[in-house]
């Protein structure tokens, strides 16, 4: 696959610390390049009569994004967050999984792998408005998969904060997907309804812990569209 930029608006790109369920959506993407560069050694013998030959021995892939974020909105996409927590790190906290896909020719093949991250920022010249590009060069295998685009998707939980907190104490929820959570029973902390919550917008969630005892009580989120995976949360 040679280099190639991709208009953005018909690509998503989606980063995951376990590299199974819990893929959060880059927001504000404005520009995408993806790359895949074979390692070329000289082959040629005798029966290639007179023409050079080469073979690919290694394979190595990177991709590139832009993303705009507000400076002033007071909330971080979580998966910028993500990224974010990869800065200035080593071994495996410098690494993420990541996946690319089209939403619009859902027939193109989507890839994923484990790469190295790295984060720097530019100039927009628009005032209020930061924007940030992030790297991510291959460490081992890129695959191919079947194309993960779904028009309206479950939610995402990325985190659940403070840990510890007893009955009638506050969690903020983040992640994606929490717009049209389902009324009275769209969140729960180990399978019983949150005493109440508040959306506060579709990556934000504050909810009141119900009655309970201490341990764990995993985190599940609901939208019209399904249910996200439990997250897990030890509760007071």
């Amino acid at each position: 696959m040679p280099a190639v930029n991709l208009l953005a608006r018909g690509y998503r790109l989606e980063v995951s610390a376990d590299g199974s369920t819990n893929w959060l959506k880059l927001g504000g993407l404005n520009d995408l390049n993806d790359q895949i560069t074979p390692n070329k050694v000289d082959s040629s013998n005798y029966d290639s009569n007179g023409w050079s030959a080469s073979e690919i021995t290694m394979q190595a892939w990177s991709v590139t994004a832009k993303f705009n974020r507000q400076a002033t909105s007071g909330t971080e996409d979580p998966a910028a967050a993500l990224i974010r927590g990869t800065r200035g790190q080593f071994g495996d906290s410098a690494r993420l999984y990541v996946r690319w896909y089209s939403t619009v020719q859902t027939s193109e093949p989507a890839w994923q792998g484990r790469a190295i991250v790295e984060l720097n920022k530019s100039k927009t010249g628009v005032a209020d408005l930061n924007e940030l590009t992030v790297t991510f060069t291959g460490d081992g295998i890129l695959s191919s998969i079947a194309n993960p685009y779904a028009p309206a998707a479950a939610p995402l939980i990325a985190s659940a904060s403070p840990s510890g907190v007893a009955a009638g104490g506050q969690v903020t929820i983040t992640g994606q997907n929490f717009t049209g959570t389902v009324p009275t029973s769209g969140v729960k902390f180990g399978g019983v309804n949150a005493t109440s919550w508040v959306v506060l917008g579709d990556s934000t969630i504050v909810a009141v812990m119900p009655a309970g005892s201490a341990g764990s009580a995993v985190v599940v989120v609901t939208n019209a569209t399904g249910a996200s995976a439990s997250f897990p949360y030890t509760r007071g």
